[in-house]
């Protein structure tokens, strides 16, 4: 399953590079949380906002800056459905890219974690 998540970005001119410095225009984003509703809970108080398919090209519209309707689609995603569960410690290496890494441990139970997400 792939998902959408909210986020936001921005490019910004590092102040201490000159004007002609190619490097100099920088980038930042932030995935947007919200409160967890569903089995990760436990883990985390915190989930990202997965953005149904359907909304995506809303989500990404530039046009859409009234508050009330800015409101509305941030109130407008189904509540997340999330299963934990325990994966090698390898996910968080960059470079480790394999899909086998998302496979449940053996003997892994999400019951199992500590209040930091970790085995």
């Amino acid at each position: 399953m792939r998902a959408i998540f909210a986020g936001l970005y921005e490019f910004w001119p590092d102040p201490e590079l000159p004007e002609d410095d190619p490097e100099r225009w920088m980038l930042t984003c932030a995935v947007l949380t919200t409160t967890s509703q569903d089995a990760l809970g436990h883990v985390r108080d915190r989930s990202p906002v997965v953005i149904p398919k359907h909304l995506s090209a809303e989500w990404l519209d530039p046009d859409l800056t009234d508050k009330a309707d800015v409101q509305h689609l941030k109130e407008s995603p189904p509540e997340l459905t999330l299963t934990p569960r325990i994966v090698t410690t390898r996910v968080n290496s960059t470079g480790q890219q394999r899909p086998e890494l998302m496979n449940q441990l053996r003997g892994g139970s999400a019951g199992k974690m500590t209040s930091s997400g970790h085995p």
